[in-house]
């Protein structure tokens, strides 16, 4: 069935297209007995006013693009909830595209959301080359959080990893851990992001890092927690570079027999919804992801409506939540 047009509601009403235009933009200078009609006449047909090409009429969109890595991850879930709440406030609609982790796919995904002409863009943590994300975003009102970049025109928000990394480090030497091995999420720029700034830590309290590489998922944590079981020594302490690392290592540490904390401390990275489950009592990371989507939406809302240029960097400070996975070490 097609679609009623302004012009079907004009031709309803008794009046020209212009006005009808006029009367659905809720312009002034309309006689009220006209808007009756035209709203009658819209109503009686079932004419919705299509948004997209009222933003192309006026060359002005309210609507963002967002690119979410990966939605299997819980950490982006709560990063969306914090950028769709601060759009909200701030007038702007969001148009989603799910990166499924492909960096080939992002460069895909982002024309796509360039084509339905976004006013600007926010990226989460997207993994392609920074040639490529320079490239791609060029020119365009763009965001990106959770990974540092240093791109003229580009925007960040993300955590203070270093900041992090000794948190963790003087939390777990104050338990007496000095054989510290750090799960890592790939060769991904955020996951080598979290190795430095672990291995900078370790280097400050005088300790030798040791590192297993993985991927950013609880498969990746079980490959990476089979490789921790068979090291000699057995490190006393395990940080994950996420929280499903760190579940997908624990359930390896507890079918070779070793207790977690008392064999082994756990600690993740997210401070995910599975990090608090009755059954898991993940020590972990929380990052500000509260105060991400505030951040993002008000650094684009200054370059989409002031036009700003330069480029910010925001690093907001992470909190350790303990639980259960985290004691002292073992003597």
């Amino acid at each position: 069935m097609t679609q009623p047009r302004q012009e079907d509601v004009a031709r309803r009403a008794g009046v020209s297209r212009p006005l009808v235009s006029l009367v659905l933009r809720n312009a002034p200078n309309v006689s009220d007995e006209s808007r009756r009609r035209v709203l009658e006449a819209a109503k009686e047909l079932g004419y919705r006013p299509n948004a997209f090409a009222r933003r192309l009429a006026s060359k002005r969109t309210s609507t963002i693009g967002v690119l979410i890595t990966d939605m299997t991850n819980p950490y982006f879930g709560a990063v969306y909830t914090s950028i769709a709440t601060a759009a909200e406030r701030a007038g702007y609609d969001l148009l989603v595209a799910p990166g499924m982790r492909s960096p080939a796919k992002e460069t895909h995904l982002i024309n796509t959301l360039l084509e339905h002409r976004v006013a600007g863009l926010v990226l989460t943590t997207p993994l392609m080359p920074t040639g490529e994300l320079r490239q791609v975003c060029a020119g365009w009102p763009t965001v990106v959080v959770g990974r540092e970049v240093s791109i003229a025109g580009i925007d960040v928000v993300t955590t203070d990893e270093q900041h992090a990394a000794l948190m963790i480090i003087s939390r777990l030497v104050e338990l007496g851990h000095r054989d510290v091995v750090h799960i890592t999420g790939g060769a991904n720029r955020p996951a080598r992001d979290r190795a430095t700034a672990y291995r900078r830590a370790m280097a400050e309290f005088g300790l030798e890092p040791r590192e297993v590489q993985a991927s950013f998922s609880e498969t990746g944590g079980q490959l990476a927690g089979r490789r921790v079981v068979e090291m000699r020594p057995l490190p006393t302490a395990v940080i994950a570079a996420n929280d499903l690392i760190a579940v997908g290592a624990m359930g390896v540490f507890r079918s070779a027999g070793l207790n977690v904390p008392g064999d082994v401390s756990v600690v993740g990275y997210d401070d995910s919804h599975v990090a608090q489950l009755a059954l898991v009592q993940l020590t972990s990371v929380r990052q500000a992801t509260d105060r991400f989507g505030e951040a993002a939406v008000s650094m684009l809302a200054e370059r989409i409506e002031q036009a700003r240029a330069g480029n910010q960097i925001q690093r907001l400070q992470a909190s350790l939540i303990e639980r259960s996975t985290t004691g002292p070490a073992p003597s």
